[in-house]
């Protein structure tokens, strides 16, 4: 039972990365908008949850389903407001606002100890249907959760990805000037797909304090957006189940790292090890398999590649089809 329960909570900590780097995908994948502020939407969408559903002293005790909206709602908000002040910014320049952004929605839950309880954090948080399902089992309920949680997330993010929105965003992703020259509102989407990536990560902050049991303002450091961009890289930048797949496997060789057994005076190190070996496979990727473990791949392309296969259309070097004849 000790190893089921072990598993399962390492399925759902690497579940609820995944969940992270789909929406980092959504966002910095299909979109291509570099963003470093993950954390901080992770830690409102975390902090919201908490206080609202949280009885005294630490919150207003509503109904559990009121937090996770308002977990949204809330991160969405503040999401639209960073979105909409930093957005015209370019490459760094948005990569510096937003990692300001996150660092400073962890230095305002350090000192407001009115709101988050500061350094102390709140601990003892209440997990869904944690009374009425046996303590030795909960693990595996809650990895449960957490993949089909992830599995809605998926097929969310896969349908836009294969819609014409999602045609449409890698058009600015990969040329911006172009996609505005045909009279495409280019700031506007950015800041909706910018508060919907930010929202679903607020959500996903939810599951967090459900995982931890606490909350407290060390659990949101930068080291966490490296994490997930790390995680999407190894998977495969724009594509949804290589986000997936990056997760699992960053999370699974980390936590494989606690097996090797070391003396006691080595625990420090090995304990650093972890960021040596998470660095290591990400160099190997790049190296051998740059776009990632699964590669982007246009399936409206492909489709229309094989449609014309199929009419016996091919593309003469100029571009303009002909029509070869089929002859029995």
């Amino acid at each position: 039972m000790d190893i089921l329960v072990f598993i399962s909570g390492l399925v759902a900590l690497g579940g609820i990365y995944a969940m992270l780097s789909i929406s980092l995908n959504i966002n910095g994948g299909i979109l291509g908008l570099w963003d470093l502020g993950l954390v901080g939407y992770f830690a409102i969408g975390a902090y919201s949850y908490t206080v609202l559903s949280t009885g005294a002293p630490y919150g207003l005790g509503l109904p559990m389903i009121v937090g996770i909206i308002g977990s949204a709602v809330i991160t969405g908000l503040f999401s639209l407001f960073i979105g909409f002040t930093s957005l015209r910014l370019r490459s760094e320049y948005l990569l510096i606002t937003t990692f300001a952004f996150a660092e400073i929605i962890r230095i305002v839950a350090t000192n407001e100890k009115w709101l988050t309880n500061g350094n102390v954090g709140m601990f003892g948080l209440a997990k869904p249907l944690q009374d009425i399902i046996p303590g030795e089992v909960y693990m595996v309920f809650f990895a449960g959760i957490v993949l089909v949680t992830l599995a809605i997330f998926y097929y969310f993010a896969q349908r836009l990805a294969e819609s014409p929105i999602g045609r449409y965003l890698r058009a600015i992703r990969e040329n911006e000037q172009v996609t505005q020259s045909i009279g495409k509102k280019i700031f506007s989407t950015k800041l909706k797909v910018f508060v919907l990536s930010s929202s679903m990560i607020g959500v996903v902050g939810c599951f967090y304090v459900w995982y931890m049991s606490i909350i407290a303002p060390n659990m949101f450091g930068s080291a966490v957006t490296f994490t997930v961009w790390t995680a999407l890289v190894l998977g495969g930048i724009g594509n949804n189940r290589g986000a997936i797949l990056g997760a699992f496997v960053l999370i699974f060789v980390q936590e494989a790292t606690r097996f090797i057994p070391v003396p006691a005076e080595y625990s420090v190190l090995l304990a650093g090890m972890r960021q040596l070996i998470s660095g290591a496979m990400l160099i190997l990727v790049l190296r051998f398999l740059p776009q990632g473990l699964i590669a982007e791949k246009f399936k409206s392309v492909e489709k229309l590649l094989k449609f014309n296969q199929d009419r016996g259309i091919v593309l003469t070097e100029g571009g303009s089809p002909n029509v070869a004849r089929k002859w029995n």
